[in-house]
């Protein structure tokens, strides 16, 4: 899979694995997995056209950097755990998720209509795996007594060429030309 993201600068980037690594000890788990370029995504595909590049670059040289804010984190249970922090949706992140939506959208192929306009749940993945339902409390309690209620700065765009890469293949600066 391939995914169109912005990665969080710092100090966000290193806050976010900051509670990465805590959930980690908290847990136990070893196998407990984090991006190693905290990020989130705003849509995935099989693969995109070369013709992404470009389209990524107009994008971004027509998109002036913002601030987002982040929610409480959460934790969605199952099979395998995911442990998040939702973005509170705004115009600019918005308008710049249909931008790319409509110019990179079409060039992709396999598109998730999970990242479609209307479906789409921004968040940045903060750890995912397996953690025992015993560890449950230890995992809420760390997450309680942290402050995730961030003002984000978004400043890129990228194209992750798989997304098991720690680093997008190809990062823009937002209103660089």
């Amino acid at each position: 899979m391939q995914a169109i993201v912005s990665t969080l600068d710092d100090p966000y980037r290193e806050m976010a694995l900051d509670v990465w690594g805590g959930l980690k000890a908290v847990t136990g788990l070893k196998q407990l997995t984090g991006a190693a370029a905290p990020r989130f995504s705003y849509q995935l595909a099989e693969r995109y056209d070369a013709a992404a590049d470009a389209a990524l670059r107009g994008v971004a040289a027509e998109t002036r950097p913002f601030t987002v804010a982040t929610g409480a984190a959460a934790v969605l249970r199952g099979p395998r755990c995911l442990v998040y922090l939702p973005l509170l949706a705004n115009d600019d992140l918005d308008r710049l998720h249909r931008a790319l939506w409509m110019r990179a959208g079409r060039l992709a192929e396999g598109l998730l209509d999970a990242h479609a306009p209307g479906s789409w749940a921004p968040h940045i993945t903060l750890a995912a795996g397996r953690i025992d339902e015993s560890r449950m409390p230890a995992v809420l309690r760390f997450l309680e007594g942290r402050d995730t209620r961030w003002e984000l700065p978004i400043t890129n765009i990228g194209l992750v060429a798989d997304t098991s890469a720690p680093d997008p293949a190809l990062t823009l600066r937002l209103g660089a030309s």
